[in-house]
């Protein structure tokens, strides 16, 4: 057929393999959610956790933020028991950050909640995220082996509705850290 070329096999294997190579070299341009240390302790009918994470945001997410786009963070924990995998409790804790042109400065809040904290610099406002004191409400626990599981997310569904779309499919849009897990033991005399 003219104005058609048939394409040579092993060129095509290597066409494959490089536009594979090319999406792995995009995806770590893009930003990085790392949770590096998960620590919890049941006490009194609580999981108090606490919980070390990175947070890099892609180029894409950071000019969307300077052009008044508010990012939401998700940060969402699991306690499970580790024999059975049932679920005994979690929570998801939402936090928004947001770019102050008037003041040029960054401002994390709590969703939900009525703290609020204002940083001159992005990674100033990033760094208030990447350590936090968390509590789980469970009351009583049974004596066993139980797990932590977490995970911090973007949350695509908070963005301005133009932008959901081709944000879950854009690369530089992946904000989404591995679930990691905490083994927790609470004793027969707690």
């Amino acid at each position: 057929m003219p104005g058609y070329a048939r394409l040579d096999p092993a060129r095509g294997v290597v066409l494959a393999l490089l536009l594979t190579l090319g999406g792995c070299f995009q995806q770590d341009a893009a930003g990085r959610f790392e949770i590096s240390r998960l620590d919890a302790h049941w006490t009194n009918g609580r999981v108090e956790i606490s919980c070390d994470q990175r947070l890099e945001l892609s180029a894409e997410a950071r000019s969307a933020l300077r052009h008044g786009v508010p990012l939401t963070i998700e940060v969402e924990l699991i306690l499970r028991d580790l024999a059975s995998r049932t679920r005994v409790g979690g929570i998801t804790r939402r936090y928004e950050v947001r770019y102050l042109p008037l003041s040029e400065h960054y401002q994390v809040s709590g969703i939900g909640a009525h703290n609020v904290a204002t940083f001159p610099r992005l990674r100033h406002a990033l760094a208030e995220l990447s350590r936090l004191d968390l509590s789980l409400e469970v009351g009583t626990l049974p004596a066993g082996d139980y797990e932590v599981l977490a995970r911090s997310q973007l949350a695509h569904g908070d963005l301005p509705p133009p932008m959901r779309l081709p944000a879950l499919f854009d690369p530089e849009w992946k904000h989404a850290s591995n679930w990691t897990s905490w083994p927790m033991t609470v004793g027969s005399g707690a």
